[in-house]
């Protein structure tokens, strides 16, 4: 990192929230910065930097129990062996990905089913998991997520599909890569569970039992998903700064041609880095969870192989920007306090972004400010934007200079597409500058969740804060008779943050590798995830999915608003994010105009 050790002190020493100077501590220790902004909408990245229970949000209550799946010592395992003939020879670094294959339905890089391959009997039967299966049911009944039901297949599975797939196993590889181990990490593990999070090596517990719990339920066609680790030589914390590329394509490799497998996860932060997924694309490897929050066209880049729950950022550029010119563009900043002398709340509101300066989310917020001056005609002197680094050394100054840049602009409303630590430093700043504009929320990286709000400025964020959240209700995603709490109770693991996240990232696998039917491949699993249909809604724990056209699965977001003298519901801490509209979600096309009633 850039800083000194007496910068990161003089850092510390602004933090006046114990707790907030801690967590920053073990920030700077373990040099996990980057992974603040790699969270999905679904608050699946759960940071060990905060491994507090949050309220009110799904994304929260992860960022505790969750942050042992990350940098936590996850240790080192012997890497697996080939799961069986028929395996792909892996393209080389510089090898092309695959274009768009929705109308393939047989691999280039591995061998494809034979004739006379067993029919699929979908909304008819009886599921492999003894559920009665008719039209509207899903293949565990009670979720909302999953794909819909098949009856038991029989038949021939036309053995080797691809490579990682035998007639009897689908291997998907545990990437551990070389920052998972050691000191840094030894320490990190020891601080979440100290804070009550659970250890590495306990939800890998959970993960197998999940797995084996869809592996007698899904159908995958007489095979069962098989879970290998494997030691890499990529780095984390690298790979989320977009470096380290040949690191991740020597881990992708290894994953293709010595793992022999099918697809890849980590586990350790949740997500593949863009750099893997990247590399993953050549070596034709399937990632279900990669490249959180980049754009769409991406993605495309990378079809078949890449995809993710987290709504990417070019939608949700979308919906920002429909929020802001349907409700907010042409009514004066009513939530606004005083710039210095100057009243704000009277004048017309003028949006200042601070995002990090990735390519990917540069782009994103490019589109949401030509859709709000093109569709809505806002004029260009509404907007403001100051990009920051994803550098947690260098988040101090970075806030100061953007809160100069703003209060000299008059900027009423400030829009927060950043990691949720910046936001310390930006009130605190703010409020030492008698500079109190609106603070906008777009949804990404927890910035919607409790425990990290409450963390902000008070004075700042109190009657100011408000904005979108694409995650869903904690207490849906906790419910012990909700679609979680059955499925694990039936796993025989405990219903937490931690196995709530496991649960929803390996159901998205079992979803798309049953949706692909017998002759597996990434084409065919791709072609058949487009097909899936709505999934979840108001009131489902994660939001509303459908894949359609696009590689990710949440389409539409809520809107809330910061109260900060309730107390949050799941740590009893003042401070809590509340809905309007009772809930309801919208989509593209479906926002309400006129001004929100936040703060009724």
């Amino acid at each position: 990192m850039g800083n000194t050790l007496r910068d990161q002190e003089e850092a510390l020493a602004r933090v006046t929230d114990p707790f907030a100077q801690s967590a920053l501590r073990l920030a700077y220790h373990v040099r996990r910065y980057a992974l603040l902004y790699v969270c999905g909408a679904l608050g699946a990245l759960a940071l060990g930097l905060f491994p507090t229970v949050s309220g009110g949000e799904l994304g929260g209550h992860l960022a505790a129990g969750g942050a042992s799946n990350q940098y936590g010592n996850a240790g080192q395992f012997q890497a697996g062996t080939s799961a069986g003939a028929g395996g792909l020879t892996a393209a080389g670094p510089g090898a092309a990905s695959a274009g768009p294959a929705a109308s393939s339905v047989a691999s280039s890089a591995g061998p494809t089913s034979g004739a006379g391959v067993g029919g699929v009997q979908v909304g008819t039967g009886v599921t492999r998991g003894g559920f009665p299966c008719k039209p509207g049911v899903n293949q565990l009944p009670f979720s909302q997520y999953a794909a819909p039901c098949e009856a038991q297949f029989t038949g021939n599975n036309g053995g080797a599909t691809y490579n990682g797939v035998t007639p009897s196993a689908i291997t998907v590889a545990i990437r551990h890569t070389s920052d998972a181990n050691g000191a840094n990490a030894q320490a990190a593990n020891a601080q979440i569970e100290a804070a009550g999070g659970q250890s590495y090596d306990t939800v890998r517990g959970y993960t197998q039992k999940i797995v084996d719990y869809f592996n007698k339920t899904f159908e995958f066609y007489g095979r069962q998903i098989k879970l290998v680790d494997y030691n890499g030589q990529g780095n984390n914390t690298k790979e989320l700064l977009g470096q380290d590329q040949a690191g991740a394509c020597a881990d992708a490799d290894q994953a293709a041609t010595s793992v022999h497998a099918f697809g890849d996860v980590n586990f350790e932060i949740n997500e593949e880095p863009d750099p893997f997924s990247q590399c993953a694309a050549r070596y034709h490897l399937y990632v279900p969870h990669g490249s959180a929050y980049f754009p769409e066209s991406d993605f495309q880049q990378l079809d078949p192989y890449v995809w993710n729950i987290a709504m990417n950022c070019q939608l949700i550029s979308q919906e920002s920007a429909e929020f802001i010119g349907k409700q907010l563009a042409f009514t004066p900043a009513k939530w606004a306090g005083n710039d210095g002398a100057l009243n704000m709340a009277n004048t017309q509101r003028k949006f200042a972004t601070y995002v990090p300066n990735n390519a990917g989310y540069q782009d994103c917020v490019a589109l949401a400010k030509s859709i709000d001056q093109n569709q809505y005609h806002m004029s260009q002197s509404q907007s403001d934007q100051y990009n920051y680094s994803l550098d947690i050394s260098t988040f101090p100054q970075d806030a100061q200079r953007a809160i100069v840049q703003f209060s000299s602009n008059h900027d009423t409303t400030v829009i927060l597409a950043c990691d949720p630590i910046s936001p310390i430093f930006l009130t605190q700043d703010a409020s030492q500058q008698n500079y109190h504009p609106e603070w906008m929320l777009n949804g990404v990286a927890l910035t919607d969740e409790d425990n990290w709000a409450q963390l902000w400025t008070p004075s700042e964020v109190n009657g100011h804060l408000f904005g979108l959240s694409q995650n869903g209700s904690t207490q849906i995603a906790l419910d012990p008779n909700g679609e979680a709490g059955q499925a694990l109770k039936a796993a025989g693991v405990p219903l937490n943050p931690s196995s709530v996240l496991d649960y929803l990232q390996l159901l998205t696998i079992a979803d798309q590798i049953q949706a692909a039917g017998p002759t597996l491949n990434p084409q065919n699993l791709a072609a058949a995830t487009h097909r899936l249909p709505v999934e979840g809604g108001p009131t489902g724990m994660a939001g509303t999915w459908h894949w359609g056209s696009t590689h990710t699965a949440i389409i539409d977001s809520r809107e809330i608003y910061w109260n900060g003298s309730k107390p949050s519901p799941a740590n009893n801490k003042q401070g809590t994010y509340l809905e309007i509209y009772g809930g309801k979600r919208f989509q593209v096309g479906q926002f309400p105009s006129g001004q929100p009633p936040f703060y009724p």
